[in-house]
């Protein structure tokens, strides 16, 4: 289990990533959660802390001035920025620092939960599996940037706010990607969240039906078990003992 600090000004977010965000299934503890850099600045040059989840403008010291003392501790931690603030000068600095990752508020599920497997996969000197859904092109480029879209906020897209923020209408994105694609967009849709279901399902982490259903944006354990029988033909949990999960 990896050492995990978070720091945010914004107290509810805080208190929601440190406390609700389901870390341990994903190889990781929060050990700190403060408000502010100053804070967990002293906090990390007491204890060994592997990865630090951090914002940008906090009061005391700034989330990139915070990277840039830890920088300098023996075994510094890796990185990852949240960010309300999707400024192209923060990402040139963000990277110059060395931060693994950097994610823009407000953050879905999925996009955490992935960004997080990616930085388990560093530490533990391991290369992750390449994520289908997000290396499909198209000819077309709205549809490669549909693709990109569902592979990176699997839990929160639909085809109404994906047509919103590529500049269409639904009605023109759904007639473009069935012709691009031969499918129907909802059909796609859901093959891609069953599909990341059974790698969850499938993984050694031991991802809890409640925890994929939240994942791939389901308010409902119930109602993601009914659509996961209803697509493979037998229900998580049978398909977890089949597979030796």
């Amino acid at each position: 289990m990896y050492t995990l600090v978070i720091v945010d000004d914004e107290k509810e977010l805080l208190e929601g990533l440190s406390t609700y965000f389901p870390w341990e299934s994903i190889g990781f503890q929060v050990v700190g959660a403060f408000g502010d850099g100053r804070s967990a600045l002293s906090y990390c040059r007491e204890e060994h802390v592997d990865v630090v989840l951090t914002d940008i403008r906090m009061p005391f010291m700034s989330g990139l001035e915070l990277i840039e003392q830890l920088k300098a501790l023996p075994a510094s931690p890796l990185f990852c920025i949240m960010s309300a603030y999707n400024d192209f000068e923060y990402a040139k600095k963000a990277i110059g620092y060395g931060v693994q990752e950097y994610l823009v508020k407000p953050a879905a599920f999925e996009e955490i939960r992935a960004t997080f497997e990616k930085i388990r996969h560093t530490l533990d000197g391991t290369t992750p599996a390449p994520n289908p859904n997000v290396e499909m092109q198209a000819a077309n480029p709205l549809v490669s940037q549909t693709f990109a879209i569902v592979g990176k906020r699997l839990s929160s897209c639909t085809l109404q706010n994906i047509a919103s923020e590529l500049g269409v209408t639904t009605s023109y994105l759904s007639r473009l990607f069935k012709e691009e694609t031969g499918q129907n967009f909802q059909d796609y849709l859901l093959s891609v969240k069953m599909e990341t279901a059974k790698r969850m399902l499938d993984s050694k982490i031991g991802y809890k039906n409640k925890e994929i259903a939240r994942a791939l944006g389901y308010q409902d354990t119930q109602n993601f078990c009914r659509t996961f029988r209803r697509f493979f033909g037998k229900s998580p949990q049978k398909f977890k003992t089949e597979s030796g999960q």
